[in-house]
């Protein structure tokens, strides 16, 4: 009679030797490797696999395991609740592509180091030894998308493209962590390009704020009576200190960005807001069509002259200098009558480099 095989992740091991060892009970280990063979159809899971899993479990997911030599078994020496309890493996699947996507904006700084920790800790990797093979046509019908496909999993057949890595120096995101959870005053030197030496700041920190890739810091001098806070970029402060002798109340105005910004710009903001209207030309016609850049954008298509024209309101002015100038000779905008100004300055002082 044929071997029945099935496909079966690591994560189904775990969570049946989760409900063997929950009673706190010491059971031998070849009940549990019994128990799972029988519970996943599977007699070829050797033993090895097994302590694989307890090893996995133990020193990853921080499951408090114990070995009694004298009952040859295993037990939980506290109670314990398996991180991944609860995720289906589609689920899973979605984990390692976040895990992915936190790659790509990764600066190898404390932050994002702790995201990774903690996504590696709750998405266990699937049992590469597994593969969908001898697949009836009924059970293909409901393969997970987690599961194995000829000898890659699913994850791998997603690809996320890294972004540039902002060098930030060593220590600040802990140091404004610290600050931030206890309302303490911060004290670094910055560079800005609207000022042309570096300057010594104390600052109350508000709140960190991520915007492709990149954190700032947004929060307000600490000498202000009205605080008027602003953004600094992590990768333009340096001699950090935590002043944890000095504390402060958070202000009403904490927060970086209040209900009436309009635009998706990324993180700059300013007091005013301003209405747009630009026309782009070209490859570029498709590309506004495709995204939605503004809540309350208006796009009027114009096919007989080649061209659309998106208006739209925000406050992010210099974001958008920046995303109009990327379009080229495909963007030209029309309004308000400072920014053509502004535009077109950009575009003269580019045409005489060449």
């Amino acid at each position: 009679m044929p071997r029945h095989k099935t496909t079966h992740t690591q994560l189904e091991r775990f969570r049946l030797i989760d409900s063997l060892l929950c009673d706190g009970e010491i059971v031998p280990f070849e009940k549990i490797l019994d128990s799972l063979r029988l519970e996943l159809r599977d007699i070829t899971l050797s033993e090895s696999s097994v302590r694989r899993d307890f090893r996995y479990m133990k020193n990853e997911l921080g499951a408090p395991l114990d070995f009694d030599r004298k009952a040859h078994g295993w037990h939980y020496t506290k109670p314990f609740k398996m991180p991944a309890e609860g995720f289906s493996d589609d689920e899973l699947l979605y984990l390692e592509l976040i895990q992915k996507i936190v790659a790509q904006n990764s600066n190898d700084d404390f932050l994002y180091k702790s995201f990774d920790t903690l996504l590696k800790k709750i998405t266990p990797k699937i049992d590469s030894r597994n593969k969908r093979e001898n697949v009836t046509s009924d059970e293909s019908d409901n393969v997970s998308l987690s599961g194995l496909t000829g000898q890659s999993p699913l994850s791998e057949r997603f690809y996320i493209t890294p972004r540039p890595k902002p060098l930030i120096d060593q220590g600040v995101v802990e140091k404004i962590l610290d600050a931030i959870k206890h309302n303490y005053l911060l004290d670094f030197d910055y560079y800005s390009k609207w000022e042309p030496e570096e300057r010594h700041r104390k600052i109350m920190p508000f709140q960190l704020v991520f915007d492709s890739g990149s954190l700032f810091l947004y929060g307000a001098s600490s000498k202000d009576k009205l605080p008027n806070p602003r953004l600094f970029k992590l990768s333009k402060m340096h001699s950090v200190e935590v002043l944890t002798s000095k504390s402060f109340d958070l202000p009403p105005n904490f927060r970086f960005r209040e209900d009436f910004e309009q635009g998706r710009f990324g993180a700059f903001q300013y007091d005013e807001e301003y209405d747009f209207k630009i026309e782009f030309y070209g490859e570029a016609r498709t590309t506004v069509l495709e995204n939605l850049w503004a809540e309350n954008q208006i796009i009027e298509e114009s096919p007989d002259e080649q061209k659309n024209t998106i208006s739209f309101s925000t406050s992010q002015w210099i974001p958008v200098l920046r995303w109009v100038l990327s379009f080229g000779e495909n963007a030209c905008p029309l309004s308000p009558d400072w920014f053509v100004s502004m535009w077109k300055k950009s575009v003269s002082q580019m045409a005489k480099k060449l």
